[in-house]
């Protein structure tokens, strides 16, 4: 999804878009995505020794370099938001999520929402998550790079994304959930129930698509206009209408603008920083092992637009024929925003809890 500058930013969208250009070659095939993921790994390596120098140098000299300031607004924030969590730590979750911190004695089924590229916790309409939570106890996950987990440490691959997941859930106190995941939330989700069944209650994947070299891919046109910048004049507002709104089906920017309106505002209220768009990305490259999907053993319901423009139709489909006894249902007319488009038909999909 598309972007806000914000601190630290030095990548513009049409350098982005020339990367993709060159790499997409490599996207399409297992042998690609274990190149990428190789570049990911030894990058993370040399971050870690760089902050473990760059920490012992500002304990000496009292200095703090950019990125250990903005780390530490960013953990302030966080504590405002849950004043009782703790931070990250070893064998704490690098993330953080809205919702409980803790289930309760009677616990009720737990549901765990991820979202997709760039997208935070925050981006769920207030009353699909307030209808969710009529049933259920509810949290959703800030992936690593965006929302309050902007300084999380990067760059990472799609198994330390549902390492994160796993790392909720244990620190909440739960055996497992039901995993919702839309767009790379769904990647996202399908990594944790290859690598963590038993956590795992039931699936439901919305607008997302299987490893390569399974999956479509959408047109160049659609990427380009999701990388896209501000104009010099063009506001926020302006620039996320035009951006998300390219995404979601054709009846649903016009016909139903409060929804527009809550999903801009959310996205004013904590934009991405592009480096959070271009680590994400490359999780997302990264990713393979198609063959996988046949451990699958969750009880899974596969949700799609049919007027997906950013993950075309023909995924969902796919990705339902590869898990199995997956389900697969089609929602004619609705684009890639589900939760805002759908809500009916994610309810549903989730199903009513059973007893616990």
């Amino acid at each position: 999804m598309s972007t806000y500058p914000a601190i630290g930013d030095r990548i513009t969208g049409p350098a982005i878009a020339g990367t993709m250009a060159i790499t997409e070659p490599l996207l399409r095939s297992g042998a690609g995505a274990s190149a990428i993921r190789a570049g990911i790994e030894y990058e993370a390596f040399v971050r870690d020794q760089q902050q473990r120098c760059s920490t012992v140098l500002s304990l000496a000299t009292g200095r703090q370099t950019e990125r250990q300031r903005w780390a530490r607004s960013e953990r302030a924030h966080r504590q405002r938001l849950a004043p009782d969590r703790p931070m990250a730590t070893s064998g704490r979750p690098h993330v953080f999520w809205h919702g409980l911190d803790r289930v309760g004695m009677h616990e009720r089924p737990l549901v765990v929402l991820v979202n997709g590229w760039t997208a935070s916790g925050l981006l769920w309409p207030a009353s699909f998550v307030e209808r969710l939570e009529g049933s259920f106890d509810v949290v959703r996950v800030d992936n690593r790079g965006c929302g309050y987990s902007r300084t999380a440490p990067a760059p990472f691959t799609m198994a330390q994304l549902a390492d994160d997941l796993r790392d909720v859930l244990r620190a909440i106190g739960a055996r497992s959930a039901t995993i919702v995941g839309l767009s790379m939330g769904g990647m996202i989700a399908q990594e944790v129930a290859i690598r963590h069944p038993e956590m795992v209650e039931r699936l439901v994947l919305c607008g997302t698509r299987p490893p390569p070299p399974a999956g479509f891919a959408p047109p160049r046109s659609v990427l380009d206009a999701m990388m896209a910048t501000p104009g010099k004049r063009e506001n926020r507002g302006a620039f996320f209408e035009r951006t998300w709104g390219a995404v979601v089906g054709s009846d649903f920017r016009e016909q139903h603008r409060d929804g527009m309106h809550e999903l801009i505002d959310r996205l004013r209220e904590r934009p991405t920083p592009r480096a959070g768009v271009i680590n994400q990305l490359r999780a997302i490259a990264s990713w393979s092992g198609v063959s996988r999907l046949a451990r699958i053993t969750a009880p899974t319901v596969v949700l799609h637009g049919s007027d997906d423009p950013l993950v075309p139709v023909g995924n969902g489909m796919r990705l339902a024929q590869l898990i199995p006894d997956a389900t697969y249902v089609e929602l004619p007319g609705v684009g890639h925003l589900v939760p805002f488009e759908a809500p009916t038909a994610l309810l549903a999909a989730i199903g009513r809890p059973t007893t616990v």
